[in-house]
């Protein structure tokens, strides 16, 4: 009898095991967001006008950089191109890297040298993008960067409520170069129909926003699952260390100041070295006093001086962190026991778990 109830025991207790890593294994695959990206971008005759392919090389630059910032590791993303090969005609649309696990090298090398005279087959990309996408397991996102422009006589918004009903976790999300009305409604109405978000490129600057439209769209989103209260959300904590004015010393000569930086310098440390596996990502910001470029040198300088700070002094490796220089601060940001007038110079610690 002893014997019986101790096999029972060993059973129930393996079932639990197994349970309890079953639970694990789908919050981690929820918390992963999205894991494949195909990025289809306009090498079409429009974008040789007004020098748009180089706010298109830029984009893609910004995206480059803020890719392994956001969640390097799990990102399958490939490349598609429409509108270069004229003899192509409206079916004009070209893979250019396969979805495969993320490698910038090989991402950047990818795109074309120029751009051609060719029409610009907005539908044929969408088409072929879709196809393209349907043949890969798990969530997909199509990420549109271009001027939004159909030269063929085909509606691109038709085509995308084609593709989405055939594709029902699909999302495309636009992205636009230039400020063509056409383009605009186009783009903005497939990413209406496409379950995504329509952007004008002009209004990003530096890798930073990319860096939080991925958090947003990408990665945070960590599905139903997770919104249990018994388990973890893994939402970034971020802490705040500041600067003496035209300084980016991790050091104040302002002894309050001072403390605060050391306790959050200690405070970060204690969270990553509990969590190997988290990453660090340092948001360096200026007060807007002076010339652009200088803010945006001086918020780099700030966030390399706590990665330094942080290397040197508490034994964190640089392999875990990343810098996202954002020059004059966006918001108002306060926090209890700093005076205001600081808030604006600062370095943000984003923990992310």
């Amino acid at each position: 009898m002893a014997l019986a109830r101790r096999d029972w025991f060993h059973r129930g207790l393996l079932a639990c095991l197994v349970l309890i890593l079953a639970a694990s294994s789908v919050a981690a695959d929820d918390c992963k967001g999205v894991p494949n990206i195909l990025v289809l971008f306009d090498a079409s005759g429009f974008m040789k006008e007004k020098d748009r392919y180089q706010l298109l090389l830029k984009q893609m630059d910004f995206f480059d950089k803020a890719m392994p910032i956001t969640a390097d590791g799990f990102f399958n993303v490939g490349l598609r191109h429409y509108g270069l090969k004229v003899g192509m005609g409206c079916d004009n649309t070209e893979s250019v890297l396969a979805i495969q696990p993320w490698d910038p090298q090989r991402f950047l090398n990818a795109f074309p040298r120029t751009v051609s005279y060719g029409v610009s087959s907005l539908s044929a990309g969408l088409r072929a993008a879709a196809d393209e996408i349907s043949g890969i397991s798990g969530k997909s996102v199509i990420v549109l960067v271009g001027g939004g422009i159909e030269s063929c006589k085909v509606d691109p918004i038709k085509i995308t409520e084609q593709i989405c009903a055939n594709n029902p976790e699909l999302e495309i999300h636009t992205f636009q170069i230039g400020n063509a009305q056409d383009g605009s409604f186009f783009l903005k109405s497939i990413a209406e129909k496409g379950r995504g978000t329509y952007t004008n490129a002009d209004l990003i600057n530096s890798p930073a926003e990319w860096h939080a439209w991925m958090r947003r769209y990408l990665v945070v989103p960590c599905g139903p699952s997770v919104s249990s209260p018994a388990m973890s959300t893994s939402q970034p904590t971020t802490y705040t260390v500041t600067f003496d004015h035209n300084s980016f010393s991790v050091r104040s000569k302002d002894p309050s100041a001072d403390a605060a930086n050391l306790a959050a310098f200690e405070t970060v440390s204690i969270n990553l070295k509990r969590n190997p596996y988290a990453q660090l990502v340092l948001h360096g910001f200026s007060d807007g006093k002076g010339k652009l470029e200088y803010n945006l040198k001086l918020s780099r300088q700030r966030a390399e001086a706590v990665a330094a700070h942080l290397a040197r002094n508490l034994g964190i490796p640089s392999s875990r962190i990343r810098i996202v220089a954002h020059g004059m601060t966006p918001s108002t940001a306060h926090l209890p026991g700093i005076a205001p007038d600081r808030m604006g110079r600062r370095v943000d610690l984003e923990v992310l778990k």
